[in-house]
């Protein structure tokens, strides 16, 4: 298991127990969609949190202009949409999750409720605040990435892009595909020019 998902991962089964804790108290709706169903759309204000029980989402951004892309692939146990409990004022969502399967099962908690629940319990709310950073100091690094593979195919120096390459695969698959085309960048640019 690469090093650098153990620790989301840890985030993510200790804030999934602690929302099971509070089930009676947040009283979550109990969410059967169908395939291709978009449960939160990037853009909207953000007033739930998810719980997937079961089945596979997709985590998608689209930007003006350009067609939407998958940035990541979760299943049971994924916690999405923490920007509810943390957004100040309207906060919203910065990504499209859009279901997978069929047999998709979420657990859908209310801002309202989970505001609630924090309230009285400081470890969920450290809980909710650690997995934000988390998933920000790993976007954070994807993009740092993506910089230093810009740099890298722009001086065309093929073993950093190389390396570079190979950490943007372990990341989700749009991260995979922007490793590829750097790689083909790198193969339709000019060899650097020699001092003289």
């Amino acid at each position: 298991m690469d090093p650098a998902t153990q620790e989301p991962e840890a985030i993510n089964r200790r804030l999934r127990n602690l929302l099971q804790t509070h089930l009676k108290l947040l009283d979550p709706e109990l969410l059967h969609p169908d395939p291709d169903a978009v449960l939160i759309e990037q853009g909207e204000i953000a007033d739930s949190l998810l719980l997937v029980q079961q089945g596979r989402l997709a985590v998608e951004i689209q930007q003006t202009g350009h067609a939407s892309r998958v940035i990541a692939e979760v299943g049971a146990g994924a916690v999405l949409g923490e920007m509810a409990l943390f957004g100040i004022g309207e906060p919203r969502h910065g990504a499209r999750v859009r279901v997978l399967d069929t047999s998709t099962e979420i657990l859908r908690f209310s801002r309202e409720a989970l505001h609630g629940a924090v309230l009285f319990d400081a470890e969920l709310a450290a809980e909710m605040l650690l997995m934000s950073s988390e998933r920000c100091r790993n976007s954070n690094r994807m993009i740092n990435l993506l910089l230093d593979g810009i740099d890298a195919t722009t001086r065309g120096d093929a073993s950093a892009l190389t390396h570079i390459c190979s950490s943007l695969r372990n990341g989700p698959d749009s991260m995979g595909e922007a490793a590829a085309q750097l790689e083909q960048l790198l193969k339709h640019t000019d060899p650097p020019r020699q001092e003289s």
